[in-house]
């Protein structure tokens, strides 16, 4: 019988950890994807406006995400945008978003529809802050 506990609560770490690690995931890839699309767009000056951190909590792991929310401007026109990046330790996703903070940062905008942006850490002088 102990047996079967022990396999029941192993199967429900299990997917736990493959609900943390997908939440990562999600958050990595969609940066991933909206990269390669933004490689060909106008690099822009911009600057971080604002910065936040949320603690996804599972049952065995935190995990945190690190959002930070950044203005530019094309035409004459002023547009927002967001970055979030996944941490492991709060400690580094604190310290991603405060160093950012009121920086200048370059933006990828798409010509077409300005609207939309990405933050790529290649056009990053010195990449992200560790």
């Amino acid at each position: 019988m102990t047996a079967f506990a022990t396999s029941g609560d192993g199967i429900v770490t299990t997917a736990i950890l493959v609900g943390a690690a997908l939440l990562a995931l999600r958050a990595f890839a969609w940066n991933y994807v909206k990269s390669l699309w933004a490689r060909g767009w106008t690099t822009v000056q911009g600057m971080v406006e604002f910065g936040s951190v949320e603690e996804r909590r599972t049952r065995y792991k935190n995990i945190y995400i690190a959002r930070i929310d950044y203005s530019y401007s094309v035409n004459n026109e002023y547009y927002s945008g967001y970055l979030e990046k996944t941490f492991i330790r709060e400690r580094s996703a604190d310290r991603f978003v405060s160093t950012l903070k009121g920086q200048v940062v370059f933006v990828r905008a798409d010509p077409a529809h300005p609207e939309r942006s990405a933050l790529l850490e290649q056009d990053q002088p010195g990449g992200w802050p560790r």
